[in-house]
């Protein structure tokens, strides 16, 4: 059975209106709301379905000033452990305090599920506009926001809207820079350790500019010499252990991103291999501890802090509406050359 306010496109549903529907008290309604044990099972199903029926968005900010505006960012990031994700969020929180704006940060730890949830999360929390770290995983997640519209910029990645706003940099181009440098120093037996696709599209991006790399040069791709794994040292570690326990291992090995570089230099010294002699290797990011490696590292350094304060202005300017349009930008990259990678000229 449904259960619908026929004017409900011009009023805003509140519980006393579910309460109502449902044929319930508020104090009902509030115990589903919050979890509560003390409903039969039956009573619940009846009131989410109302609630779902009428498109009712607990406001967990009610009570409070009986402002409409928050003040408030939801931001979503991948995970705390990426150092990287530390830079862009610190650029957003810089430019949201500017404005007077606080953040309410959530990780999905690379769940699409949990995307998702982060986002009913805020819109419950009454957030006014959402950054996303990287494209949606989760198609829901974007049908959730744009059913509310509520306001929302994607960084680090683009996405085929012309309604989208976002801010990133091209990492097609940015790895096929990495592959240019690799064959102006001789090599020509790459591998690349990159982060899994099904949850990160800047990894499959990154792994498109290395097999562009390979075919302008004629070079036959070898499916031996790429391998998934997660954005962590150890994943770093067990990719390289198996590239170079290859009759024929490369000379070079593309890292995804830093940290699994830094995995990929650990394994490499454990087998008595020098990096920059024996074994070249190359990461992506240009983290603050790069450059203190042995030997340093040669990486790709990504607009990251420039990333996050434009993209929460972005923001901001939609909130209050100073510009709706959509807004989109692709920063530049810098590659910068250490002392990780041999030169096999000489």
């Amino acid at each position: 059975m449904t259960y619908r306010l026929v004017n409900a496109y011009i009023m805003k549903i509140t519980i006393v209106d579910i309460a109502r529907l449902a044929g319930v008290s508020q104090a009902t309604v509030s115990r589903v709301i919050n979890n509560s044990e003390k409903v039969k099972e039956s009573t619940r199903s009846k009131i989410q379905q109302v609630m779902k029926d009428n498109n009712y968005v607990y406001n967990a900010l009610a009570g409070g000033s009986g402002k409409n505006a928050t003040c408030t960012i939801g931001l979503i990031i991948p995970t705390i452990t990426n150092p990287i994700f530390a830079v862009s969020t610190q650029g957003i929180q810089t430019a949201a305090a500017k404005r007077g704006y606080s953040i309410l940060l959530g990780t999905t730890e690379y769940s699409s599920s949990t995307e998702l949830d982060l986002v009913r999360l805020f819109s419950e929390k009454q957030v006014d506009g959402i950054i996303l770290t990287g494209a949606p995983m989760n198609h829901l997640t974007i049908n959730y926001i744009n059913q509310r519209n509520i306001p929302f910029v994607i960084t680090y990645e683009r996405i085929k809207s012309a309604n989208a706003s976002f801010v990133t940099f091209d990492n097609v181009m940015a790895a096929n820079r990495t592959m240019d440098y690799l064959f102006s120093l001789g090599h020509r037996r790459i591998g690349m350790i990159t982060g899994q696709f099904s949850y990160s599209g800047r990894s499959e991006r990154r792994w498109q500019g290395y097999k562009a790399g390979l075919e302008k040069r004629g070079i036959l791709y070898d499916e031996q010499l790429v391998m998934q794994k997660d954005f962590t040292v150890i994943g770093g570690r067990e990719a390289a252990t198996r590239m170079l326990q290859n009759p024929n291992p490369p000379t070079a090995i593309f890292c995804g991103n830093d940290i699994i570089a830094y995995g990929a230099m650990a394994i490499a010294k454990e087998k008595g291999l020098k990096v920059g002699t024996d074994i070249s290797i190359v990461g992506f990011d240009d983290l603050e501890m790069s450059a203190t490696m042995d030997p340093p590292l040669t990486t790709t350094r990504i607009p990251g802090s420039e990333m996050g304060e434009m993209g929460a202005k972005i923001l901001i300017d939609k909130i209050e509406k100073i510009n709706e349009e959509p807004v989109q930008y692709i920063l530049e990259t810098d590659f910068i050359v250490r002392s990780s990678v041999a030169d096999l000229n000489k």
